[in-house]
């Protein structure tokens, strides 16, 4: 892909997604206790459920959320955003239709709180489809922030993992898609 064309979406991800995702992990950050942060990062934010977990359902969600709070300790007392996803990954096991997406958000969400980032990009299905249509290896449930292409280098882990999700399918279209990337001086973003 054009480097040119993919620095253009980068920006355009930079204008139009990142504030909206800032806001929405501002929520997180700010909330006073950790019951809430283990709550809401399954429920979502003041309740309601995200569309990424529509599909993990209600009762579900609620399941993880108890599981999770038999272990709030472990979670306020985690090092690093490794160890949190471990935490949530092993709610897997007893809660099916728990997938790598819900974890990954759920842990997204508890790392806002804590403060806690990724600093590797987290794989699941739309990030891959991302980084295979730009010729990123996906072996393995990450990618190190340096195999990205240059122009996504300048995003935090967890903004390319939102950026290669949201562009996926333009990636392939990029001179089609890139059309509304351009203003009126030519060859800026």
């Amino acid at each position: 892909m054009n480097g040119n064309v993919l620095h253009c979406f980068v920006s355009q991800y930079l204008r139009e997604k990142a504030p909206t995702i800032a806001e929405y992990l501002r929520y997180f950050q700010e909330l006073g206790n950790v019951n809430d942060a283990i709550r809401y990062s399954c429920h979502g934010k003041d309740g309601q459920i995200h569309g990424h977990q529509h599909l993990v359902g209600k009762k579900r969600l609620e399941l993880a959320r108890q599981l999770l709070q038999r272990n709030k300790q472990r979670i306020e007392a985690c090092e690093s955003f490794e160890d949190l996803i471990a935490i949530v990954t092993a709610v897997r096991a007893n809660v099916p239709g728990f997938g790598v997406l819900a974890i990954y958000d759920t842990s997204l969400r508890l790392g806002a709180y804590l403060g806690k980032w990724p600093t590797v990009v987290y794989l699941h299905a739309g990030t891959k489809r991302g980084c295979k249509a730009l010729g990123v290896a996906t072996k393995g449930g990450t990618v190190e922030k340096d195999r990205l292409p240059d122009p996504i280098q300048v995003l935090e882990p967890y903004q390319a993992e939102d950026f290669l999700c949201i562009f996926k399918d333009r990636f392939s279209g990029a001179v089609k898609d890139s059309q509304g990337c351009f203003p009126k001086r030519k060859g800026i973003c």
